[in-house]
């Protein structure tokens, strides 16, 4: 690799790390792990009702550990799960007043901030962004 390309690369991946870091604090002020503020995020920043299937396949986290975040969820009188009718065995998660409540004071501050940093870079630079980071995963998927 060119010593331009790797530095590059180096802030690349710093990058990376710094915006992990971000949404890392965010939940870490509500003392919830990272993978419960993904749950969280489904739950208030997407359309839809997400269905733990759903959620794990939105946000690349293994099916045991979504199992363990709503299990948690629910113990502390968060969430509760809805069967979908037609379905097996597949089931929404649905907030309770509390939960509604909870999760608002932790995603929607995220989300709003989101919103206001999003606003501040046009369509076209974003648009870019997201092409060329799509691209930088499926090359690096089918090399490793």
């Amino acid at each position: 690799m060119q010593q331009e390309s790797k530095k590059l690369f180096e802030i690349f991946n710093q990058q990376f790390k710094e915006l992990n870091a971000i949404y890392h604090r965010a939940a870490s002020q509500h003392d919830i792990s990272d993978n419960e503020f993904w749950v969280w995020y489904a739950l208030f920043a997407l359309e839809g009702e997400p269905s733990q299937q759903s959620i794990c396949e939105m946000w690349s986290i293994p099916k045991q550990t979504v199992n363990s975040v709503v299990s948690g969820m629910i113990k502390r009188g968060h969430v509760y799960l809805e069967t979908i009718p037609g379905t097996r065995n597949k089931k929404v998660i649905r907030l309770t007043e509390s939960g509604q409540k909870f999760g608002e004071n932790v995603i929607l501050k995220v989300y709003d901030a989101e919103q206001q940093a999003i606003g501040k870079i046009s369509p076209q630079q974003l648009q870019l962004c997201t092409d060329l980071l799509a691209k930088y995963i499926t090359l690096l998927d089918e090399e490793i």
